[in-house]
Protein backbone atom coordinates (compact mmCIF):
# COMPACT_ATOMS: atom_id res chain seq x y z
CA UNK A 1 0.00 0.00 0.00
CA UNK A 2 1.69 3.11 -1.00
CA UNK A 3 1.30 5.91 1.28
CA UNK A 4 -1.14 8.74 -0.29
CA UNK A 5 -0.89 12.77 0.08
CA UNK A 6 -3.92 14.18 1.65
CA UNK A 7 -5.29 15.84 -1.42
CA UNK A 8 -9.18 14.65 -1.00
CA UNK A 9 -11.72 14.75 1.15
CA UNK A 10 -11.53 12.11 4.06
CA UNK A 11 -15.07 10.99 3.06
CA UNK A 12 -14.10 10.37 -0.59
CA UNK A 13 -10.73 8.76 0.85
CA UNK A 14 -13.50 6.44 2.24
CA UNK A 15 -15.39 5.34 -0.35
CA UNK A 16 -12.27 5.00 -2.92
CA UNK A 17 -10.90 2.66 0.07
CA UNK A 18 -14.24 0.76 0.16
CA UNK A 19 -14.41 0.62 -4.31
CA UNK A 20 -10.31 -0.56 -3.47
CA UNK A 21 -11.24 -3.55 -1.17
CA UNK A 22 -14.29 -4.58 -3.18
CA UNK A 23 -12.20 -4.70 -6.15
CA UNK A 24 -9.30 -6.68 -4.78
CA UNK A 25 -10.86 -9.21 -2.30
CA UNK A 26 -14.53 -10.01 -4.25
CA UNK A 27 -12.96 -9.37 -7.70
CA UNK A 28 -15.90 -7.31 -8.89
CA UNK A 29 -17.42 -3.33 -8.20
CA UNK A 30 -19.74 -1.39 -9.19
CA UNK A 31 -21.78 1.74 -8.60
CA UNK A 32 -24.50 0.54 -6.65
CA UNK A 33 -22.32 -1.31 -4.18
CA UNK A 34 -20.93 2.43 -3.21
CA UNK A 35 -24.46 3.39 -3.32
CA UNK A 36 -25.71 1.07 -0.99
CA UNK A 37 -22.83 1.01 1.32
CA UNK A 38 -22.82 4.92 1.67
CA UNK A 39 -26.08 6.56 0.50
CA UNK A 40 -24.97 8.51 -2.38
CA UNK A 41 -26.27 8.87 -5.28
CA UNK A 42 -25.99 6.80 -8.75
CA UNK A 43 -24.03 10.75 -10.45
CA UNK A 44 -21.62 10.67 -6.96
CA UNK A 45 -20.55 7.26 -7.16
CA UNK A 46 -19.53 7.70 -11.01
CA UNK A 47 -17.61 10.43 -10.13
CA UNK A 48 -15.71 8.18 -7.39
CA UNK A 49 -14.61 5.46 -9.69
CA UNK A 50 -13.71 8.51 -12.11
CA UNK A 51 -11.44 9.63 -9.27
CA UNK A 52 -9.87 6.12 -8.95
CA UNK A 53 -9.41 5.34 -12.43
CA UNK A 54 -7.22 8.43 -12.46
CA UNK A 55 -5.77 7.69 -9.39
CA UNK A 56 -4.44 4.25 -10.41
CA UNK A 57 -5.48 3.50 -13.86
CA UNK A 58 -3.31 -0.03 -13.44
CA UNK A 59 -5.43 -1.47 -10.91
CA UNK A 60 -9.41 -1.60 -12.69
CA UNK A 61 -10.74 -2.66 -15.77
CA UNK A 62 -14.22 -2.51 -17.09
CA UNK A 63 -16.44 -5.50 -17.77
CA UNK A 64 -19.17 -4.50 -20.21
CA UNK A 65 -20.52 -7.49 -20.16
CA UNK A 66 -21.25 -8.48 -16.96
CA UNK A 67 -21.40 -4.95 -15.91
CA UNK A 68 -18.77 -4.38 -13.12
CA UNK A 69 -15.33 -3.60 -12.77
CA UNK A 70 -12.87 -6.02 -12.00
CA UNK A 71 -8.92 -5.71 -10.23
CA UNK A 72 -6.59 -5.68 -13.72
CA UNK A 73 -3.60 -7.97 -13.39
CA UNK A 74 -1.76 -5.38 -12.49
CA UNK A 75 -3.43 -4.49 -8.96
CA UNK A 76 -1.31 -2.48 -6.89
CA UNK A 77 -3.29 -1.27 -3.58
CA UNK A 78 -3.41 2.30 -2.78
CA UNK A 79 -5.68 2.19 -0.04
CA UNK A 80 -5.52 -0.73 1.40
CA UNK A 81 -3.05 -3.41 3.09
CA UNK A 82 -3.13 -6.46 1.32
CA UNK A 83 -3.25 -9.00 4.42
CA UNK A 84 -5.22 -11.22 6.16
CA UNK A 85 -4.92 -9.40 9.41
CA UNK A 86 -6.00 -6.65 7.71
CA UNK A 87 -8.72 -8.18 5.46
CA UNK A 88 -10.40 -10.07 8.62
CA UNK A 89 -10.20 -6.33 10.73
CA UNK A 90 -12.09 -5.00 7.78
CA UNK A 91 -14.94 -7.25 8.15
CA UNK A 92 -14.88 -7.56 11.82
CA UNK A 93 -14.76 -4.01 12.76
CA UNK A 94 -17.72 -1.65 13.74
CA UNK A 95 -20.00 -0.15 11.06
CA UNK A 96 -19.00 3.24 12.29
CA UNK A 97 -15.77 1.88 11.03
CA UNK A 98 -17.07 0.56 8.14
CA UNK A 99 -15.29 0.60 4.51
CA UNK A 100 -16.87 -3.12 3.84
CA UNK A 101 -20.38 -4.34 5.35
CA UNK A 102 -19.84 -5.25 8.66
CA UNK A 103 -20.86 -8.22 10.54
CA UNK A 104 -21.03 -11.06 7.28
CA UNK A 105 -22.83 -14.09 7.92
CA UNK A 106 -19.90 -15.56 7.04
CA UNK A 107 -16.76 -14.36 8.86
CA UNK A 108 -17.37 -14.16 12.98
CA UNK A 109 -15.27 -13.92 16.15
CA UNK A 110 -15.34 -14.66 19.45
CA UNK A 111 -16.65 -11.97 21.69
CA UNK A 112 -14.19 -10.60 23.64
CA UNK A 113 -15.49 -8.48 26.44
CA UNK A 114 -14.22 -5.25 26.87
CA UNK A 115 -12.74 -3.68 29.68
CA UNK A 116 -14.22 -0.51 31.67
CA UNK A 117 -11.90 2.24 30.87
CA UNK A 118 -12.88 5.38 32.36
CA UNK A 119 -12.92 8.45 29.68
CA UNK A 120 -11.68 11.20 32.06
CA UNK A 121 -9.00 9.06 33.41
CA UNK A 122 -7.65 8.17 29.98
CA UNK A 123 -7.63 11.90 28.70
CA UNK A 124 -5.22 13.00 31.92
CA UNK A 125 -2.96 10.13 31.61
CA UNK A 126 -3.10 11.05 27.18
CA UNK A 127 -2.42 14.93 28.44
CA UNK A 128 0.22 14.06 30.78
CA UNK A 129 2.31 11.63 28.41
CA UNK A 130 2.37 14.69 26.12
CA UNK A 131 3.07 17.45 28.29
CA UNK A 132 5.18 15.24 30.27
CA UNK A 133 3.94 15.68 33.26
CA UNK A 134 2.89 13.60 36.95
CA UNK A 135 -0.45 12.55 37.71
CA UNK A 136 -1.80 10.87 41.09
CA UNK A 137 -4.15 8.23 40.63
CA UNK A 138 -6.60 5.85 42.79
CA UNK A 139 -5.27 2.33 41.56
CA UNK A 140 -7.02 -0.76 43.03
CA UNK A 141 -4.63 -3.65 42.67
CA UNK A 142 -5.45 -7.49 44.27
CA UNK A 143 -2.68 -6.62 47.00
CA UNK A 144 -4.49 -3.08 47.63
CA UNK A 145 -8.34 -3.75 46.43
CA UNK A 146 -9.65 -0.40 49.01
CA UNK A 147 -10.25 2.80 48.03
CA UNK A 148 -7.40 5.26 48.35
CA UNK A 149 -4.99 3.62 47.12
CA UNK A 150 -2.92 6.97 45.72
CA UNK A 151 0.20 6.98 43.80
CA UNK A 152 2.32 8.73 42.14
CA UNK A 153 2.88 8.12 38.12
CA UNK A 154 4.97 9.62 35.51
CA UNK A 155 3.05 7.92 32.33
CA UNK A 156 4.86 7.19 29.07
CA UNK A 157 3.03 4.55 27.07
CA UNK A 158 0.19 3.02 26.19
CA UNK A 159 0.71 -1.00 25.74
CA UNK A 160 -2.70 -3.91 25.34
CA UNK A 161 -2.00 -7.66 25.17
CA UNK A 162 -5.30 -7.93 22.56
CA UNK A 163 -7.31 -8.26 25.89
CA UNK A 164 -6.61 -5.15 27.89
CA UNK A 165 -4.88 -1.99 27.98
CA UNK A 166 -1.97 -0.87 30.28
CA UNK A 167 0.07 2.56 31.12
CA UNK A 168 3.44 1.91 31.22
CA UNK A 169 4.49 4.51 33.54
CA UNK A 170 7.77 5.39 36.19
CA UNK A 171 5.96 5.00 39.97
CA UNK A 172 7.72 7.76 42.61
CA UNK A 173 6.88 5.01 45.32
CA UNK A 174 8.70 2.11 43.73
CA UNK A 175 11.16 4.07 42.45
CA UNK A 176 10.55 2.04 39.11
CA UNK A 177 8.80 1.51 35.69
CA UNK A 178 5.88 -0.78 35.54
CA UNK A 179 2.77 -1.35 34.38
CA UNK A 180 -0.79 0.03 35.67
CA UNK A 181 -4.34 -1.61 33.85
CA UNK A 182 -6.26 1.05 32.87
CA UNK A 183 -9.85 -0.45 34.34
CA UNK A 184 -7.96 -0.45 37.71
CA UNK A 185 -7.33 3.46 37.57
CA UNK A 186 -10.33 4.88 39.74
CA UNK A 187 -9.69 8.28 39.39
CA UNK A 188 -6.11 10.58 37.72
CA UNK A 189 -5.67 14.10 38.76
CA UNK A 190 -3.10 16.03 36.89
CA UNK A 191 -0.03 17.04 38.75
CA UNK A 192 3.27 18.83 38.16
CA UNK A 193 6.05 18.57 35.97
CA UNK A 194 7.76 15.54 35.66
CA UNK A 195 11.46 14.98 35.40
CA UNK A 196 11.66 11.76 34.53
CA UNK A 197 13.65 10.43 31.73
CA UNK A 198 11.44 8.06 29.96
CA UNK A 199 14.58 7.29 27.68
CA UNK A 200 15.59 5.09 31.04
CA UNK A 201 12.88 2.86 30.62
CA UNK A 202 15.14 0.56 28.95
CA UNK A 203 12.74 -2.61 29.13
CA UNK A 204 10.35 -0.08 26.89
CA UNK A 205 12.88 0.79 24.68
CA UNK A 206 14.52 -2.36 24.15
CA UNK A 207 13.44 -5.35 22.32
CA UNK A 208 14.42 -8.85 22.94
CA UNK A 209 14.29 -11.75 19.97
CA UNK A 210 11.62 -14.41 20.40
CA UNK A 211 11.98 -17.93 18.24
CA UNK A 212 9.07 -19.96 18.61
CA UNK A 213 8.97 -23.57 17.14
CA UNK A 214 6.50 -26.81 17.46
CA UNK A 215 5.77 -28.89 20.23
CA UNK A 216 9.19 -31.33 20.37
CA UNK A 217 6.32 -34.12 22.26
CA UNK A 218 4.65 -33.74 18.81
CA UNK A 219 4.66 -35.99 16.00
CA UNK A 220 6.93 -35.23 13.12
CA UNK A 221 3.58 -34.55 11.12
CA UNK A 222 2.03 -33.08 13.74
CA UNK A 223 4.81 -30.22 13.88
CA UNK A 224 5.00 -30.26 10.32
CA UNK A 225 1.21 -28.69 10.55
CA UNK A 226 2.44 -26.52 13.24
CA UNK A 227 4.88 -25.18 10.95
CA UNK A 228 2.52 -24.39 8.21
CA UNK A 229 0.08 -22.58 10.51
CA UNK A 230 2.79 -20.10 11.76
CA UNK A 231 4.32 -20.00 8.42
CA UNK A 232 8.06 -21.06 10.17
CA UNK A 233 10.99 -21.55 8.35
CA UNK A 234 13.27 -24.68 9.29
CA UNK A 235 10.36 -25.34 11.75
CA UNK A 236 11.30 -21.95 13.94
CA UNK A 237 9.57 -18.36 13.71
CA UNK A 238 11.49 -15.51 14.75
CA UNK A 239 10.05 -11.80 16.16
CA UNK A 240 10.88 -9.07 17.70
CA UNK A 241 9.34 -8.12 20.84
CA UNK A 242 9.61 -5.14 23.09
CA UNK A 243 11.27 -6.24 26.64
CA UNK A 244 8.42 -4.63 28.75
CA UNK A 245 5.75 -6.82 26.76
CA UNK A 246 7.36 -10.56 26.92
CA UNK A 247 5.32 -11.28 29.93
CA UNK A 248 2.11 -10.50 28.26
CA UNK A 249 3.24 -12.29 24.85
CA UNK A 250 4.16 -15.18 26.44
CA UNK A 251 0.95 -15.44 28.66
CA UNK A 252 -0.98 -15.09 25.35
CA UNK A 253 0.79 -17.96 23.30
CA UNK A 254 0.85 -19.87 26.45
CA UNK A 255 4.79 -20.40 26.07
CA UNK A 256 5.20 -18.77 29.77
CA UNK A 257 6.10 -22.03 31.11
CA UNK A 258 9.33 -24.23 29.46
CA UNK A 259 7.42 -26.97 26.59
CA UNK A 260 9.23 -29.46 27.57
CA UNK A 261 7.14 -29.88 30.78
CA UNK A 262 3.77 -29.96 28.18
CA UNK A 263 2.19 -32.34 26.79
CA UNK A 264 1.88 -31.64 22.68
CA UNK A 265 -1.48 -31.65 22.59
CA UNK A 266 -2.07 -29.01 25.49
CA UNK A 267 0.46 -26.43 23.83
CA UNK A 268 1.09 -26.76 19.86
CA UNK A 269 4.28 -24.27 20.18
CA UNK A 270 7.15 -23.89 22.68
CA UNK A 271 9.42 -20.80 23.56
CA UNK A 272 12.77 -22.18 21.60
CA UNK A 273 15.05 -19.72 23.27
CA UNK A 274 13.14 -19.72 26.73
CA UNK A 275 16.44 -19.60 28.99
CA UNK A 276 16.99 -16.04 26.68
CA UNK A 277 13.43 -14.70 26.99
CA UNK A 278 13.54 -15.45 30.88
CA UNK A 279 17.13 -13.70 31.10
CA UNK A 280 15.58 -10.81 29.06
CA UNK A 281 12.59 -10.37 31.05
CA UNK A 282 14.79 -10.37 34.62
CA UNK A 283 17.60 -7.40 33.47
Amino acid sequence: MEDQPVTIPWSTQKRLQFLEFKLYWEGKVNRGDLTAEFGISIPQASVDFTKYQEMAPQNISYNSSAKHYEPAETFSPIFIELSADAYFSTILCSPTESIATCGSDYVAAVPNPSRVIGLNVLKILVQAIKNKQVVSVDYRSFNNPQAGNTRLISPHAFGTDGSRWHVRAFCHESNSFKDFVLGRIASAVMGSESDIDVNSDHKWLNYAEVVIGPNPKLSEAQKSIVAMDYGMTDFELKFKCRIALLYYLMKKLGIDRNGSDRAGEEQHIVAINFDEIQAAMRQ
